[in-house]
């Protein structure tokens, strides 16, 4: 009996040694812990006024921020452990990381690719929700973006997912970003006809056309001259966000009302003519 308390007593006073003896180690990091939480809570503040002001997606903006907040976190409590002496341990979980990182980051480089696309496209975004762009020959509106994948309603109606990996890599075209759009289209007239009146005619249309914008200005000019047919070209700009006028129903407008105008003025709209031959079998 006496044998066995005084073992029980050698170990309370072993176990009380031992925390005398690390006592400093734990005053110590429980000190970088404190100043610790602290650096990270100073970085985030900083991280949140920097992320904020070059993102205009606030999700996206939370998120990297508690991205950087478990970083700094994991950071802190293994500098911690190894206040502690606890090196073994640290060793092992900053090598289990690793692994993981790698195997995970492996299986899953897709995903990760596409990942990391989003949020450098949340610092410069090249298009905005409703822009219409052209990407790899795919062409439409924005209607949805997230980390991953991008959302473009085609001119078709077809909603076509497009990774952001692929956005990055490959060629955009933003025919919207400031609002502006050029479009054209040709007229041919009979060579024979007066060519400056139609110029004319032309000209008094687009300017009364509200939709028409003066300024960047329309212009006409000559494409061709070919077998007696002068060929027109007319270029005109008008503002993407102007829903009373969308592009397609603009253009079409033009054209019709260009076309009766020279028709009622007398000129002549060349057609094409096929040449039929009989041709006897001897």
């Amino acid at each position: 009996m006496n044998s066995e308390i005084d073992i029980f007593y050698k170990s309370i006073n072993q176990s009380w040694t031992s925390f005398i003896s690390h006592l400093p180690n734990v005053l110590f990091s429980l000190v970088v812990l404190v100043l610790g939480l602290l650096i990270i809570r100073m970085i985030n503040k900083y991280a949140t006024k920097f992320v904020v002001s070059k993102s205009n997606d606030p999700l996206i903006a939370d998120f990297i921020l508690s991205i950087i907040s478990l970083l700094l976190t994991i950071i802190l409590f293994v500098i911690c452990l190894g206040v502690l002496g606890f090196d073994d341990v640290t060793n092992k979980i900053l090598a289990a990381a690793g692994l993981s990182t790698f195997i995970i980051g492996f299986a899953l480089k897709d995903i990760g690719e596409n990942f990391l696309a989003g949020i450098l496209m949340a610092f410069q975004r090249p298009f905005r929700i409703g822009d219409l762009i052209q990407i790899d020959n795919v062409k439409g509106r924005v209607i949805e973006m997230n980390l991953r994948s991008t959302t473009i309603k085609t001119l078709d109606g077809i909603d076509a997912y497009i990774p952001n990996a692929s956005i990055l890599k490959n060629n955009l075209e933003n025919f919207t970003i400031d609002a502006l759009m050029r479009s054209h289209f040709i007229i041919s007239i009979t060579h024979d006809d007066k060519i400056d009146e139609a110029f004319q005619l032309i000209n008094s249309i687009l300017m009364e056309n509200e939709f028409v914008l003066k300024i960047p200005n329309y212009k006409t000019i000559v494409e061709k001259i070919e077998n007696d047919v002068v060929t027109i070209g007319v270029y005109y700009w008008y503002r993407t966000d102007e829903i009373k006028a969308p592009g397609d129903q603009l253009k079409s407008d033009l054209q019709l009302k260009i076309y009766k105008a020279l028709k009622t003025g007398g000129y002549n709209l060349p057609t094409a003519v096929v040449s039929i031959e009989r041709i006897d079998l001897k």
